[in-house]
Order: C-alpha cells, then sequence, then structure tokens
C-alpha cells in the first residue's frame, strides 16, 4: 500500500501487512466458490433489468399501452429499488450476505415466473415493479457488497467487489445480444419463466456454496476502531463498539462523505437509467436498433469489465477520488456524443466511453463506504446511497419514456443525463476533498 498518498478514502487506515482477522481465517476454495457464485448471481440479477430493455416495444405492443405509459413498470421499479435499498441493507448487515441473497434469488423466480403469465399491464408493474425490484435490491449491488465486507480485508475489497459486479457486464455482453437475437423467435413470456427456473436454482446452490458470516466479536471491536480512526470519531471498542448517537442511522446521516459520495451518485442514476431502460429503444428511434444495438451493449459491457478492474485496483491503492471525477467526466462526454450525433459510429463510441466509466462510481463510491463507516452500519450506508441513486434513476426513466411520447424523441433526456453527470463530476471534485480532510484531519 503506497505510504504518499494524499486521498484518505477508499482504504482503511490498514496496511497488507496486518495481522490476519477472521475474514481471512477461511479456506480459500471457499472464498473462490463464493467470489465465483457471487459473480453469477451479478450476471442473473442483471437480466431483471436488461431483458425489459430489450423487450421494451414488445412488451408495451402486449400490453396495448404506450411507451410512456409502459414506462411506469420501471419507473416503479427504481422508486421501489429506492425504498427497498436502505431496509434490505440494514436487513444485510443483520442476517449476512448469504441470507439476504437466498430469499433474494427465491423472490427474484417467483416474481419472474409470475410476470411470464400475467395479462394485466397494472399487475405487471406490481409484479416487475415492485416484486422484482425487492429481488434485485437483495441480490445485488448492496449485500454483494456486504459479501466482499465478510470475505475480505480493507485492501483486496475495491478488486474484489469489481470482480463480483463485472458479472452485470458480462449480462451486456452475453445476455442482451442472447436477448435481440431470439426477440423474434421467443416470447419475452417464455424468456421470464426460464429466468424464474434460473434464479429458484441459484438459490439452492447460494445456500450450499456461500459461508455465513462469522465474524468474530473481537474482530468487530477491532474493524469498529479502524473505522473510528478513519472516520475522525471516538469509539469504545471493549467487546462490543459503543452505539454511535443517534444509532446506525444517525452515524451515516452525520457522515460528509456519505453525502457528498451519495449526492454524487444521483447522476450516476440518471445516467445508468437511460442505458438500462432507453437506450435499445433510443437507438432503435434513429435507426440503428438490431445489429448496431447488440454491438454496443457488446462494446459497453467489455469496457464495464476492464474499467471496473481498473477502478478496483486503483480504489484498493487509495485514489478513489480520482476514480469517481474521472468516471463521472467520461459519462457526460460519452453522453454529450451520443446527443450531437447519433451514427453507428459514435453509438459505439458511446458504449466504449460510457463501459468504461460504468462501474467505475459504483466500485468508488461503495468502497468510502464499506471502509470508513461504522462496521454495523456498512450495508445501511451502502442501501442509503443507493435510495438516492434510484430517485434519479426514476426521474430519468419516466421522462425518457414521456419524452418520447411528446417528441418522438430521447434526446432532452440525453442532454439532461449528461447535464447530471457533469454536476456530478464537479461535486466529486470541489466537494469531497472537502469532505474527506473534515472527516480524516490527520491524513489531510
Amino acid at each position: 500500500m503506497p505510504t504518499n498518498e494524499t486521498e484518505p478514502d477508499t482504504q482503511a487506515r490498514t496496511g497488507p501487512d496486518s495481522p490476519p482477522t477472521a475474514k481471512g481465517a477461511r479456506p480459500k476454495t471457499v472464498i473462490v466458490a463464493a467470489v465465483a457464485l457471487g459473480f453469477v448471481i451479478a450476471l442473473m440479477s442483471s437480466s431483471i433489468k436488461n431483458t425489459v430493455s430489450v423487450f421494451y416495444v414488445p412488451m408495451s405492443h402486449d400490453f396495448s399501452v404506450s411507451r410512456g405509459t409502459f414506462a411506469l413498470a420501471p419507473s416503479v421499479f427504481m422508486l421501489t429499488y429506492a425504498i427497498a435499498s436502505p431496509v434490505l441493507g440494514f436487513a444485510a448487515d443483520r442476517i449476512g450476505a448469504r441470507r439476504s441473497l437466498a430469499g433474494g434469488l427465491v423472490l427474484g423466480g417467483a416474481m419472474f415466473l409470475a410476470g411470464g403469465v400475467v395479462s394485466s399491464f397494472a399487475l405487471f408493474s406490481v409484479v416487475y415493479g415492485v416484486g422484482l425490484a425487492i429481488a434485485y435490491t437483495a441480490v445485488s449491488y448492496v449485500p454483494l457488497g456486504v459479501l466482499v465486507d465478510e470475505l475480505f480485508p480493507p485492501h483486496r475489497r475495491g478488486l474484489t467487489y469489481a470482480i463480483l459486479m463485472n458479472g452485470t457486464a458480462v449480462g451486456f455482453i452475453a445476455l442482451v445480444p442472447l436477448w435481440i437475437y431470439v426477440e423474434h423467435s421467443t416470447s419475452w413470456r417464455t424468456v421470464f419463466i426460464v429466468l424464474g427456473v434460473v434464479m429458484v436454482a441459484l438459490m439452492l446452490l447460494s445456500l450450499i456454496f456461500l459461508p455465513g458470516e462469522n465474524r468474530a466479536p473481537e474482530e468487530t471491536a477491532q474493524t469498529a476502531e479502524q473505522a473510528g480512526r478513519a472516520t475522525g470519531e471516538e469509539r469504545t471498542t471493549g467487546g462490543a463498539a459503543a452505539p454511535a448517537r443517534g444509532g446506525m442511522f444517525g452515524a451515516v446521516l452525520r457522515s460528509s462523505v456519505f453525502w457528498t459520495v451519495s449526492l454524487a451518485f444521483v447522476g450516476c442514476g440518471v445516467t445508468m437509467s437511460f442505458v438500462d431502460v432507453h437506450l435499445v429503444a433510443s437507438l432503435d428511434s434513429h435507426g440503428l436498433g438490431g445489429g448496431t444495438a447488440s454491438t454496443t451493449m457488446a462494446i459497453l459491457g467489455a469496457a464495464e469489465i476492464v474499467g471496473s478492474l481498473i477502478a478496483g485496483y486503483l480504489c484498493d491503492r487509495g485514489h478513489g477520488l480520482k476514480v469517481l471525477a474521472g468516471c463521472y467526466l467520461i459519462r457526460a462526454l460519452s453522453l454529450v456524443v451520443m446527443a450531437v450525433a447519433p451514427t453507428v459510429l459514435t453509438a459505439w463510441v458511446f458504449g466504449l466511453l460510457f463501459g468504461i466509466s460504468y462501474m467505475g462510481t459504483v466500485v468508488a463510491g461503495s468502497m468510502y463506504l464499506l471502509n470508513s463507516l461504522d462496521p454495523r452500519a456498512k450495508g445501511l450506508a451502502l442501501g442509503m446511497m443507493w435510495c438516492l441513486h434510484q430517485i434519479g434513476a426514476f426521474v430519468a426513466s419516466e421522462a425518457g419514456g414521456l419524452s418520447f411520447d411528446a417528441l418522438h424523441s430521447y434526446d432532452p433526456v440525453v442532454i439532461g443525463a449528461a447535464a447530471c453527470a457533469g454536476l456530478s463530476f464537479l461535486i466529486v471534485v470541489t466537494a469531497l476533498p472537502k469532505a474527506l480532510r473534515k472527516a480524516n484531519p490527520t491524513h489531510a
């Protein structure tokens, strides 16, 4: 670990030569199996969103509603995700990642099966917008972050989290082209039913192969003390850490680092929502559907893999601020390219640039919270960060559908998303250094 870093950010102040804790006591085969299964869970969780993105137009036709009306289903999804994130983050802190993931997978399987047979759009909106949103919350970024926290020490979390989240990138590379390929020969309902069965099978595997939390009381006290040093707060570590004033919720709300990272993360939600919900339809509106959409998504996914691994590597070495600022700037530029000249070439350039930045904001933002906040509130903090993210995603999802209904164009949403990414860049470069110095003055 570098000793001359200037960013007291994504690393806890423990070196790689620190004595191993209970997290490092598990057999290597158990760790490898858990990471591999976490990767597969992330891959399959991406299908909850990318199926609707690809089948957006056929599904709206199937339910005999306009695109603007159909946007209500993914918009409700975004809003439910926002509400459920802190709740399920708090639950993951209490019951562990294994139970959270297993519960989300069985719920996701049941909702996919139900979604594949309902005929009412109102009922589908409840199944997808509420049921699958809760399932997605329980199997994606927050509980997988808690799983990484349970398995690895601070200086190895960034890269490991990036590896797990690359499951979503493989979703872009493999699943999105697959859905596009089968779109004309297979009903989206059949795809939903198959995914329901796969989710239930993954639930069984998670109960078998994912380890339960085994954090010892001594480790809880030690990590609480480390978190106190990282955030500049005093904590009592005799046995169990003393409750913070206002509880865990209050501890998160008092963190200036949490607020700075999370407010910037709203811009991540706005821009990700465009890709998750409207990108394929937007390309189609410019006559760039089919092969162009498939290739763009594949490029985006491949770039996401590279970008996330670089982001995780840099975060483990204390360069989270540079990762956040760079990713938001690159993302804003990618959207400007798409808005100014929507062609086959610029669509590919967009996929490359957006993909590079896609997971960097997630990895860096998550590492700030995992390595600096009270160890008993990490899932809660991640959930609250994703709550703000999904508020931005909800607004962008609904705005995209309404924009197309009113103007037959997604351009206003693309331009607005670019502006939001630019604002997030400014928040990071101007406010985050101050927040870091306030939280950790000894390393300013």
